[in-house]
């Protein structure tokens, strides 16, 4: 009987963790993202720059200059903390496409736009100058 107690003490040690609910965890391009209202065949992209932030080190983002942190698993982005806290994001190829509070896609899309200047310090409306 203790041996096998042992025995099964052993394997669980010894077991590969799991990955967390939800999927991998991974980190999303740095630089700046700007964001907008899709078009069509005769209209051009509507942008939101009020929406706009910039992806730096260590799974954070800037808005204005104020840092927050953000979460993607798999391939569901969710701003944890900061100015977007709570904000959540469906990653489509190279988009995020918003997710309303009932999960569903709404019409918002960013993309990264280019690179951020190397001081971090930069806010999402620099790139609309």
């Amino acid at each position: 009987m203790i041996r096998a107690a042992v025995s099964a003490c052993i394997l669980c040690v010894a077991a590969p963790a799991m990955a967390a609910p939800g999927g991998a965890m991974w980190t999303i391009s740095q630089g700046r993202w700007t964001c907008e209202l899709p078009g069509d065949a005769t209209t051009p992209p509507t942008p939101q720059p009020e929406n706009n932030f910039n992806i730096v080190p260590d799974s954070s983002y800037l808005v204005n200059g104020v840092r927050g942190t953000y979460l993607l698993l798999g391939n569901k982005l969710t701003m944890t903390s900061g100015p977007f806290a709570g904000r959540r994001f469906d990653k489509v190829g190279l988009s995020l496409i918003r997710l309303g509070p009932d999960g569903k896609r709404l019409s918002l899309r960013c993309v990264r736009a280019g690179a951020m200047r190397d001081d971090y310090s930069a806010d999402a409306g620099a790139a609309a100058e």
